[in-house]
């Protein structure tokens, strides 16, 4: 689930094209915006998709012109900057239900660079963990942080929502409860306890091995194909057997499941088990 704030329009334009003093309340002096502060250089607007309309149409005339014109003001200030700009949402599909401007996108779209979601290089978690662990050890002052290999393996299984910026809190999490477990500066492994209950149920798919328990019998060969889809299914399977043993109540079936409710509740709207 995503939540996102817009600015709004009074203080986004003053933001981006600044503003003159008096030009509205507690604009006590004049103030250059980011487009006059980068002249001569390049300025990124990350999430670009949020702003406003009005602020969509003043952004484009700036981008044919070259000009802007700060809050208060009737002068044209020429300006030459070099415009990225970034955005998670599909901005043609933001233009078909009127949420972004049209020609504002074609002036945008000169060279487009597509970063996948983290879910899509699940490969890539084991180096951006250790370089993540490594920051998290210089700011919490800790001794070597490390990823155990079950918790590796079910950061792999996630489907990360939140890509990369949750990577690096479920990891600054885990961090704080397990270097509680250990003396200052000694080494901190992050097991799988310690990323969160969302977590949990991927441990189902590689079950750590029970060494004083009879050998288990073979397991029947499983079919060719992905990973991801076959993990979702046996997870909307495990949840439909829980709620089926407990008379359709999500609280009961996530204390089976051992997750808390609210984990549950996610966990299903992202299987599309419920709306």
């Amino acid at each position: 689930m995503r939540t996102t704030t817009s600015l709004p329009s009074s203080v986004a334009e003053s933001e981006l094209f600044g503003h003159e003093a008096g030009a509205f309340t507690d604009a006590r002096k004049q103030r250059l915006g980011k487009f006059q502060v980068a002249d001569g250089a390049s300025l990124f607007l990350d999430e670009i998709g949020e702003l406003p309309l009005a602020i969509q149409a003043k952004l484009l005339r700036v981008l044919q012109s070259g000009e802007v014109q700060r809050v208060g003001s009737d002068q044209n200030i020429h300006v030459d900057v070099r415009l990225f700009a970034a955005t998670n949402r599909d901005l043609h599909a933001e233009v078909k239900a009127g949420r972004f401007r049209a020609d504002l996108l074609h002036r945008l779209d000169v060279c487009r660079l597509l970063v996948p979601a983290l879910r899509d290089h699940a490969e890539d978690i084991p180096v951006l963990a250790g370089h993540f662990c490594d920051g998290i050890r210089r700011r919490l002052g800790l001794g070597p942080v490390r990823v155990a290999e079950r918790a590796l393996e079910a950061l792999a299984l996630y489907s990360w929502p939140g890509n990369v910026r949750e990577l690096q809190n479920v990891l600054s999490r885990a961090a704080l409860h397990a270097s509680a477990r250990v003396e200052r500066g000694d080494p901190v492994l992050l097991e799988l306890a310690d990323l969160g209950s969302d977590f949990q149920s991927l441990s189902a798919i590689r079950p750590a091995p029970n060494l004083d328990s009879e050998p288990a019998p073979s397991a029947p060969a499983l079919p060719p194909g992905p990973l991801r889809p076959a993990v979702e299914a046996f997870e909307r399977r495990m949840i439909q057997a829980a709620l089926e043993r407990n008379g359709g109540v999500w609280a009961r079936a996530a204390k089976e499941l051992g997750l808390h409710r609210s984990n549950l509740h996610h966990l299903a709207q992202r299987l599309d088990l419920r709306d």
